[in-house]
């Protein structure tokens, strides 16, 4: 069996490798690149995998198989990756947000609290993201959680609000407090992506407004 890793052929014993999983585990024992890397993408025979398939490659047999590629990318580029595809989800947020308060501002409370449910779970799944790459990016991480934390008085606010029945309330903390606070929080997960210098100037610009 051919085994390619990233774009070079490579040469080692996949015999004792039961099943995909254990061939891909074995190819990047066997590299000696020093850089941490994580798998991105495998092709069996000349057909990529799908995402979902490359959650299930120890139930892959090798059996006629005569070709596996494996592409890899530095762990640290796929993490900063997650950042910038997170500051993109930032803007997706802000948009659902602009279209809650014109719900809760035309009575339409129904159909905002239905938004702000979705909003609610959309800024759990950013604050996974920052979870996400901890590890890999710790001073990354360290500054979006001092961002996050920004938030965090004015959801309080508008949890208070809904709690006691003021929509307009609602609407203007999300408006003129949350909103902008989440825009900022994107603004410096795509600094922190690019990986530039001029990134730490972003996020104490952001501390400080």
């Amino acid at each position: 069996m051919d085994v390619i890793l990233d774009g070079e052929p490579t040469r080692f014993d996949a015999s004792t490798c039961a099943n995909l999983a254990e061939l891909v585990a074995a190819a990047e024992r066997f590299s000696v690149s020093g850089e941490d890397r994580v798998v991105v993408a495998v092709e069996v025979d000349g057909r990529p995998l799908e995402p979902e398939e490359l959650g299930l490659l120890a139930e892959r047999s090798l059996d006629g198989v005569g070709c596996v590629a494996i592409h890899r990318r530095p762990t640290v580029a796929v993490a900063r990756s997650v950042l910038e595809q997170g500051a993109d989800y930032t803007g997706q947020i802000v948009d659902a947000i602009g279209r809650t308060v014109d719900h809760y501002r035309s009575g339409r409370s129904d159909l905002a609290s239905g938004l702000l449910a979705d909003v609610t779970d959309s800024l759990t799944v950013l604050t996974g993201i920052t979870a996400s790459v901890a590890k890999v990016l710790e001073h990354e991480a360290r500054s979006l959680a001092r961002v996050q934390m920004r938030i965090q008085p004015w959801l309080e606010q508008m949890l208070e609000a809904q709690r006691v029945g003021d929509p307009i309330l609602i609407a203007d903390t999300l408006d003129y407090e949350v909103a902008p606070r989440i825009a900022q929080w994107g603004e410096v997960m795509r600094a922190l992506g690019s990986g530039s210098e001029s990134a730490a100037a972003t996020v104490e610009a952001v501390l400080s407004s």
